[in-house]
């Protein structure tokens, strides 16, 4: 049997997990009424009851301090939750230091899921108040509002560090409790609501594209962490384009359709993902590891987390506060999670080892990338749509090589059709590989191509057919303003050999 046979054959058996809309809630805010039509179009296609929707009024800040988050979300959340019988419990009229009703559970919570929408506060600022246990290594009861509420099934818990996530590498955990959240949000509500649609676009027709791993962050263990996810990859039909310096992918470097972007280490979006041209394929799975990826979510030309969300990011994580290495985001979990059949929420908290700490999970809990299988994607490729062409490269991905004769042939037909320069350049690859020569084709609209993928066309076509044949191809590339040779000032000399 070969790989992709194996790959689809195995494929098949996998539980397409999901959360139960009937047990998930949605927490917006009445002071920005376009979070609440994200919550409205999200529910409505979710399936999500009306009744679970929990609208307050919380202000325009992204930053509470404690005693407003006890007394405008936390209190009032839990109340509006326990009406819905979505929460089992008795709220006391007590409040600790922090300002935090006491909470008695009474029951296991029905509540399973809680989303949280654009215009929803993001963090929880520290108060100031020595925690119990001096010792704690990890010093601080700030935290991400997200991360926060995932504890509001449980009675009012010293809130000083982090606490172990019990679906840390786990896919069987019963929770201990724990509300898993996720968050539909970015810089303005059309970025979310384009990104969203995206991602159910993709589990509609299949997550389509190529993958990019940064390494050469400032820990060799997280360089370990992004390495680790380069074979699972190729196995899934991705192979990566890998960036081994401490720098971030450059300018030049090729971009085209990002279905996965895994990687680190700038505070700002840099290099070839921090160009606004570089957009991400609908749904596309991104994670740039930063302590501070989420420290606002209001400006993307800052911030890692928001960037991705505006590129088209489907589902993407950040940091509100400083979280330390070995309590961020693990993105060979993440990739584990979901090759397994996972949704997006359920891979993010099966790849997140605490709570009650920074982190937050961008994007719809529900989503699966991989619900499409790849032959039905490859089944309706069309022609006349781009994305196509990737859905095709993955099937000859994992195809052994060099492609065998008819395999060969089937791909020479497809670039044909296509027209399109990813597949023409792949099947140029590929018959190079095979010990075969055919006159190369431009595409047909060389205007629409990335400029990377063409910078990659013209170095091949160079090297394997010579400069004239590649003229094309540089003439389209010398126009865009990354690869263009500056025109000199009519003073100036051209200098002598």
């Amino acid at each position: 049997m070969g790989r992709l046979a194996l790959f689809l054959a195995c494929w098949t058996t996998l539980a397409a997990a999901r959360p139960d809309p009937a047990r998930t809630a949605v927490l917006a805010n009445t002071d920005q009424p376009a979070g609440l039509a994200i919550a409205r179009e999200f529910m409505t296609h979710r399936g999500i009851p009306a009744a679970n929707l929990i609208a307050l009024p919380l202000g325009r800040t992204e930053t509470l301090e404690w005693k407003d988050y006890a007394t405008r979300v936390l209190g009032p959340l839990r109340s509006r939750l326990l009406a819905a019988g979505l929460l089992e419990g008795k709220l006391e009229e007590s409040a600790d230091a922090r300002g935090r009703a006491g909470f008695i559970p009474t029951g296991d919570a029905r509540l399973r899921w809680l989303v949280l929408v654009h215009g929803v506060p993001l963090k929880v600022a520290p108060s100031g108040i020595k925690g119990l246990n001096p010792a704690n290594p990890v010093k601080g009861d700030h935290a991400s509002l997200d991360s926060e509420l995932a504890l509001l099934a449980l009675p009012n818990l010293e809130p000083e560090g982090a606490r172990p996530n019990p679906w840390f590498g786990r896919a069987d955990a019963e929770g201990d409790g724990v509300i898993r959240t996720a968050r539909l949000d970015g810089a303005s509500p059309e970025a979310v609501l384009a990104a969203l649609r995206g991602a159910w676009a993709a589990e509609a027709r299949g997550l389509r594209g190529r993958a990019y791993v940064d390494l050469g962050g400032p820990y060799q263990e997280g360089d370990d962490w992004f390495r680790a996810c380069l074979a699972p990859l190729r196995e899934l039909g991705f192979p990566p384009d890998v960036e081994e310096t401490k720098e971030q992918f450059p300018p030049t470097a090729r971009g085209d359709a990002p279905a996965f972007y895994l990687g680190w280490y700038s505070q700002k979006p840099a290099g070839k993902f921090g160009q606004k041209p570089t957009r991400l394929a609908p749904g596309a799975v991104a994670l740039h590891l930063h302590s501070f990826s989420a420290a606002s979510l209001h400006n993307p030309a800052t911030n890692w987390a928001p960037w991705l969300i505006e590129q088209g990011a489907g589902l993407t994580f950040g940091n509100v506060y400083e979280p330390y290495l070995t309590l961020t985001v693990r993105p060979q979990l993440l990739l584990k999670g979901l090759r397994e059949g996972m949704s997006a929420g359920e891979a993010a908290w099966f790849a997140t080892p605490s709570v009650s700490w920074q982190g937050i999970v961008l994007g719809d809990p529900f989503y699966q990338p991989f619900a499409v299988k790849l032959e039905d994607q490859v089944r309706a490729a069309s022609d006349k749509e781009a994305l196509g062409d990737y859905a095709l490269l993955r099937h000859f991905n994992l195809l052994p090589h060099p492609l065998g004769t008819e395999d060969l042939r089937k791909l020479q037909a497809a670039a044909d059709r296509s027209g399109r320069l990813a597949l023409r350049l792949a099947c140029a690859q590929a018959e190079q590989a095979a010990g075969i020569t055919r006159p190369w084709k431009d595409p047909l609209d060389l205007s629409t191509e990335e400029g990377g993928l063409i910078a990659e066309a013209v170095r091949f076509v160079e090297a394997r057919f010579g400069a004239k044949t590649a003229q094309k191809l540089r003439a389209e590339l010398e126009k865009r303003p990354v690869w263009a040779t500056p025109a000199r000032p009519a003073t100036e000399k051209v200098p002598g050999k």
